[in-house]
């Protein structure tokens, strides 16, 4: 198992899915690589791999009300490509890699992707309230994901 963290520290809301994976508490053994990946865009093909499942940690932007957390698996965040026009708030995000590895013939991992709904992407490091009030039940919802998971 592999967790990805997608986003960026310096860009308000945006940095909230690396504040998480920072907060997890990993009692699994062997306990899951978690890989803080920024804002890799197409980049983010290389750190998937079909034989190994991931969760993919990102913040969304204009689907929901501002700390609302989406837990979907990789195969519904593909099919949502079609039905609305952007997933991520990172101009190529994960649903678009998703797509692009389906259209290159690439299996698929299998996995889950748990985004939150930011409300602010200024450069600084400072979280909405909204954020700062829902991260701890984001914390939360990625743990009971990884312990379903084990």
């Amino acid at each position: 198992m592999k967790i990805i963290a997608l986003g960026n520290r310096n860009a308000g809301d945006d940095g909230a899915a690396i504040a998480a994976a920072e907060q997890l508490t990993l009692d699994a053994t062997p306990p899951p690589e978690i890989i803080f990946a920024g804002r890799p865009g197409t980049g983010l093909l290389d750190l998937l791999d079909g034989n190994e499942p991931v969760i993919l940690l990102d913040v969304v932007q204009g689907s929901g009300k501002p700390g609302t957390i989406t837990t979907l698996s990789l195969s519904k965040l593909t099919q949502r490509l079609a039905s609305s026009p952007q997933t991520s708030s990172h101009g190529f995000g994960p649903t678009e890699v998703l797509s692009l590895a389906q259209a290159l013939g690439r299996t698929l991992p299998d996995g889950y992707f748990v985004g939150i709904e930011g409300e602010q992407f200024q450069t600084g490091d400072v979280f909405s309230a909204s954020i700062q009030h829902t991260l701890p039940q984001y914390v939360s919802s990625l743990q009971n994901l990884l312990s379903r998971l084990k």
